[in-house]
């Protein structure tokens, strides 16, 4: 019986161990990892991220994975390094990854000081032009320059210089270049202080050169997409520029590896929107963020995670665990027959001990009836306490109905009465025995 004990306590532990392991698992935050280009802008927006999510203690925290370059990003989701990754659609898209979401866009922005002569795209052949670069990476730019020269049939007629915003103002000066081309945010104030240098360098407001044939570009390239850059974005009086500007942008985005979880990939959409104003107080550029299109015919397709929580088709808990769940009712049915099985088990074994001792109590009754000596009724007595003792010690009794407890009371109760009415009679007896003796030897 001890064995069938064990046996149901072990099941019991086992069913607990399960539930709390269950507990822990469904609980325990979720880490994924996050490969963005070190010392740049998105950089910090993805650091500054991962700590509002561990400070707000949510169920996704991010493990930011610094490399070289965007290329370098886009080949971490490849090469399985990364759950999610930031890159640029104009410069390395990974072949294993799908959006999640825009972090921000960028306008391509080609302009010459006044009094240059330029005024088209056309007008660079023979001049140079000045690519800037702000960050690592940035010398990509020059490859979204010779989209633009090819379509003037002018790419090699210009020559590409690139530089950064602290050589800017000096490449005017010694005429090492005769343009500008710089991608970025129209109202960034280091974009403002570049188109201000090229004011300075010429005569009057600087020219700024339109892009009228985006949209082909766009269908052509689905790495670009047209953008207009508004009057007035760079400010100065007159605004810079005095009109809307048609040009190319790209977008900047964190896509996630095709492999990655739905439900993970929606979290993380998910708490980049809902902490963006707490992102966005030590990394500005989060106010950006915008949602990717899950039209079917766009040129990045988005992960499916990403579309369901922005169609709002995200699975409820139960379209998330029913199989769990499922499994986990069929296996506390399982446990629960087995325990039942063992209970019978046990009330049986119970039972059959309760026969046994009334049975030994009956034999006792019967003997104490007919002994003829105290003696015996002495060791019947004995008998009767070794019975009860072995039944409390057993622990018999107390799976016991209230109807076997009081027949086996009863039973020994019986007993005792036996033995002590048998002992009265043979104690009566003895006296007369002893007395009519000596009677019989006097008369002889």
């Amino acid at each position: 019986m001890r064995r069938y004990v064990f046996a149901s306590i072990a099941a019991t532990l086992a069913l607990v161990a399960v539930v709390a392991l269950s507990a822990w698992y469904f609980a325990r935050p979720t880490q994924v990892r996050v490969a963005v280009s070190r010392d740049t802008p998105d950089h910090q927006l993805i650091t500054a991220a991962a700590s509002v999510f561990a400070r707000e203690r949510d169920p996704i925290r991010l493990k930011v994975v610094p490399v070289d370059n965007v290329t370098a990003s886009a080949a971490a989701i490849d090469e399985g390094a990364a759950d999610f990754a930031v890159v640029r659609t104009d410069i390395a898209m990974p072949a294993q990854g799908q959006t999640a979401l825009i972090l921000h866009r960028d306008a391509t922005t080609l302009l010459a000081p006044g009094g240059s002569g330029i005024s088209r795209i056309e007008d660079l052949k023979g001049r140079t032009v000045g690519v800037l670069s702000a960050h690592p990476g940035g010398e990509a730019n020059a490859r979204v320059l010779d989209v633009l020269l090819n379509q003037y049939d002018a790419r090699e007629d210009v020559r590409k210089v690139t530089l950064t915003f602290d050589g800017l103002a000096q490449a005017f000066a010694s005429r090492q270049i005769d343009a500008l081309l710089m991608i970025g945010n129209p109202a960034s104030p280091q974009l403002a202080e570049a188109v201000s240098a090229v004011a300075a360098a010429g005569q009057g407001a600087p020219t700024f050169l339109p892009v009228l044939e985006a949209k082909a570009l766009a269908q052509r390239f689905p790495a670009f997409e047209p953008m207009d850059v508004p009057v007035g974005s760079f400010g100065g009086a007159p605004p810079r520029p005095v009109t809307d500007l048609k040009t190319l942008g790209v977008s900047t985005r964190l896509v996630a590896r095709t492999k990655t979880a739905d439900g993970v990939v929606g979290d993380v959409v998910r708490l980049f929107f809902s902490t963006r104003p707490l992102i966005a107080a030590t990394a500005p550029i989060a106010n950006r963020m915008e949602e990717p299109s899950t039209d079917k015919g766009a040129p990045f397709p988005v992960h499916p995670g990403a579309a369901a929580y922005l169609d709002g088709d995200e699975e409820s808990f139960l379209d998330k665990y029913s199989d769990f769940i499922y499994i986990g009712a069929m296996l506390l049915s399982v446990l629960a027959s087995a325990a039942a099985a063992l209970a019978s088990r046990l009330t049986a074994v119970t039972h059959a001990r309760s026969e046994e001792l009334m049975q030994l109590l009956l034999e006792r009754l019967a003997t104490a009836r007919e002994a003829s000596t105290s003696t015996r009724l002495d060791e019947l007595e004995r008998e009767a306490d070794t019975i009860l003792a072995q039944a409390l010690e057993a622990g018999s009794l107390r799976h016991l109905d209230t109807h076997r407890v009081t027949a086996l009371g009863l039973a020994l109760d019986q007993v005792r009465l036996a033995i002590r009415d048998r002992r009265r009679q043979i104690e009566s007896r003895q006296p007369t025995q002893r007395l009519e003796t000596p009677r019989i030897l006097a008369g002889e």
